[in-house]
């Protein structure tokens, strides 16, 4: 009931806050006046400090993805994007990857553009990577989120709405009700800064909105890239926001609607494509961003969301089927799924079902789902299929390549899974000697391995 009300109460809130505010009533001209008029006082100076703050916390904790390709990859769009533009006062753009599978992107008002590890998985192309930080920049050169703080009923509302989320209920013992629907970004943002946040991750006004579609979209086309590729995004977050592999709820599913954004964004694209747009290989840009999905992928493995797993594995490996990282990353994400079908049955999908789903979901520990799922008609022979595929990939990268160490790891679990404790003996082993104690995880297989030896034994004198 708790986790229902938090949806609820912020569903509610954000489409208050987007489409009802006193700014949200400002045409687009009067916005451009506010910007270019705009004065810092105690107010805004103490947003400044708060975004400040949320910057040091996203450090601090680890959110931050620190790949240094992928970074330079972020500051040269973002770069580019911003062209010879002058930043704003007390602004210095930074475009920073965040380790979150939530869908979503958004400007601090101190120019910290978080691009989370979630949408990086579902872009195609850099083009839609330029709208997006285009999307996001115009936010800051606006002023858009200082002018939303200094409304007093804003202000008012957003009374401790994000503490809701910090303080949600935890499910199982490494992960919680809030970080699972709305991200480790909002819930470790808001035990900083509720106001900040509210603006910047759940969206302002549709007016202000409209008007970083526009900037963004002026913004991309400078730079040379193709603004089609905007209304691209669009569509592929509203095709995400329809999807019910796992039981959670993006941002964009209450966002302003995005079929009207991709409208418009075509719209532009029609008169005002440069002389020759950029828009990027989709395979070129997986390639740049591949350090965010797979650390997504590793990030559903833990968090139970398998079907995405097996789904995002999938994608990489369709485009770069000789990495063997990729392959054991599958591996592992047909081996999470157990007894559960990678795709969702029809009655899942269904309103009933989706409920049902996440009722099921946030009520059961992992082992229980598994053992529900198992007494199903279908339930052992889809635990038999995801085994097999498993196994399969897992023996296939060890034919290219014998010293591959983390198949080895994958083969073990697996093994000890199915009760072939000699087995996973024998992979164990094989791990650990190519590891040679330097990997983090030694300790915890050479364990597994001994209890694996033990068993085995134990097995042959009776």
């Amino acid at each position: 009931m708790r986790c229902r009300s938090v949806l609820i109460t912020l569903t509610v809130l954000a489409i208050t806050f987007g489409w009802t505010s006193p700014v949200s009533r400002l045409c687009a001209q009067d916005q451009d006046k506010a910007a270019s008029e705009f004065k810092f006082n105690d107010i805004d100076r103490q947003v400044l400090e708060d975004c400040n703050a949320i910057d040091a916390q996203y450090g601090k904790k680890g959110l931050l993805l620190q790949d240094p390709d992928l970074q330079a990859y972020l500051d040269s769009v973002g770069k580019r994007v911003l062209g010879n533009r002058p930043s704003p006062e007390q602004v210095q753009f930074k475009f920073r990857a965040l380790r979150d599978p939530m869908v979503q992107a958004f400007a601090l008002p101190n120019g910290s553009v978080y691009v989370t590890t979630g949408l990086l998985s579902l872009l195609e192309s850099e083009a839609q990577l330029a709208g997006v930080l285009g999307h996001e920049t115009a936010h800051v050169f606006e002023r858009h989120g200082y002018l939303e703080n200094r409304s007093v009923r804003k202000k008012a509302l957003t009374i401790n709405i994000l503490q809701i989320v910090a303080s949600a209920a935890p499910v199982g013992p490494n992960f919680s009700q809030a970080a699972l629907l709305f991200g480790a970004a909002v819930q470790l943002g808001a035990a900083v800064s509720s106001q900040v946040l509210v603006a910047s991750i759940f969206g302002y006004s549709r007016e202000m909105e409209r008007q970083a579609d526009s900037d963004g979209l002026k913004a991309m086309t400078a730079a040379s890239y193709d603004p089609t590729a905007m209304a691209r995004s669009f569509q592929l977050l509203d095709e995400d926001s329809k999807l019910e592999y796992e039981p959670f709820q993006g941002f964009y599913r209450d966002h302003p609607k995005l079929t009207d954004r991709r409208t418009f964004a075509l719209a532009y694209a029609t008169t005002n494509k440069p002389a020759n747009p950029i828009n990027g290989a989709e395979k070129d840009f997986l390639g740049k961003v591949t350090p965010a999905i797979c650390a997504d992928i590793e990030s559903d493995l833990n968090s139970r969301r398998e079907r995405t797993a097996v789904d995002r594995a999938t994608r990489l490996t369709s485009l770069f089927p000789d990495v063997p990282k990729y392959q054991v990353l599958l591996a592992d994400s047909y081996r999470s799924l157990g007894a559960k079908a990678k795709i969702p049955s029809d009655d899942e999908r269904n309103r009933h079902g989706q409920a049902e789903h996440r009722k099921e979901y946030f009520s059961m520990t992992q082992q229980e789902e598994q053992k529900r799922l198992l007494g199903k008609p279908d339930g052992p022979a889809t635990l038999q299929a995801n085994r097999t595929q498993a196994e399969t990939l897992y023996k296939s990268v060890l034919q290219s390549d014998p010293t591959y160490s983390q198949a080895h790891r994958g083969l073990g679990f697996l093994y000890e899974d199915e009760g072939k404790y000699a087995d996973a003996a024998v992979e164990y082993k094989a791990y650990l000697d190519l590891v040679a104690g330097t990997s983090i995880d030694h300790l915890r297989i050479e364990r597994r391995l001994a209890a694996m030896q033990k068993v085995a034994s134990l097995s042959i004198t009776h």
